[in-house]
């Protein structure tokens, strides 16, 4: 009698996206890469005379309280946040899955000791150590992209640790090991393809709480800084103006929830 081992294959291809998700998802995208080239208002031209206008066919959303275009200001508005959440997440991703793999693979002290360390940085009260970050350092983006990268990577490494683990134990792993396969052979050939939509899922759930984490520092006026338009900060400058022109508030929140939700619609999408 036979056995036949059989090792999974995560495929990303296999899971199809729903139309609306992957439509929502590659608007903002396009619209974060292509919004400088577009043929919009200039985001800091200010009119004193169109001061809280509402909707018209010169300013579609009308303007805010210095007379600037609100739907330029808008659509520019993803590009900052986009920008920092992507470099903080492949930091997260990189250092996570590294000292994932690492920990799972090492086993003993070592895996001890990092587990520590992911266990101290889940403790972190995470907004209130960014923000002391951010009034120490100022708001350069490079020291916002680390910061953000590192009190996010915990919950990825957490998540190839103890898959990898499960994977190790294997009998396809076993097989590997038999026939003389190192540990990194065994990551490279055996681990990695296998756990690649469990770690995606994770990363792209912390994608969205990194956007999250410095749209409400540009809220708190420790992020993005004025006059850069910036979703956070467009909803902290505008916030007086609500009775006035809702437009202004509303926007900028629709923008942001519309992003977060298709992600993490992409990463429980099953």
């Amino acid at each position: 009698m036979k056995t036949i081992l059989t090792k999974p294959v995560a495929s990303l291809r296999s899971r199809r996206v729903k139309p609306l998700v992957l439509f929502t998802i590659t608007f903002h995208g396009f619209i974060a890469v292509l919004a400088p080239f577009l043929p919009l208002a200039s985001t800091d031209a200010q009119d004193s005379g169109s001061l809280l206008q509402g909707p018209s066919l010169e300013h579609w959303l009308g303007t805010d309280s210095l007379g600037r275009d609100v739907f330029s200001r808008l659509l520019h508005g993803g590009r900052p946040s986009l920008l920092i959440a992507v470099a903080a997440t492949l930091i997260s991703a990189v250092a996570g899955i590294v000292i994932g793999s690492l920990s799972a693979l090492a086993g003993g002290w070592l895996d001890d000791a990092l587990s520590r360390l992911l266990d101290f940085l889940l403790a972190l009260p995470t907004l209130i150590l960014l923000l002391l970050i951010s009034s120490f350092f100022g708001q350069d983006p490079f020291i916002l992209s680390l910061a953000l990268g590192l009190m996010y990577l915990a919950p990825i490494a957490r998540v190839t640790r103890s898959t990898t683990q499960t994977l190790l134990a294997r009998d396809f792993v076993r097989v590997a090991r038999m026939q003389g396969a190192g540990n990194l052979a065994i990551l490279r050939g055996e681990v990695l393809p296998n756990v690649g939509w469990v770690v995606f899922t994770e990363v792209t759930m912390q994608f969205t709480w990194i956007l999250l984490a410095f749209s409400s520092l540009s809220f708190l006026g420790l992020g993005a800084s004025p006059p850069t338009p910036e979703w956070g900060l467009m909803i902290a400058e505008s916030r007086s103006y609500m009775t006035l022109n809702p437009i202004l508030v509303i926007s900028p929140i629709l923008m942001l929830a519309s992003l977060v939700l298709a992600i993490q619609a992409l990463a429980d999408h099953e």
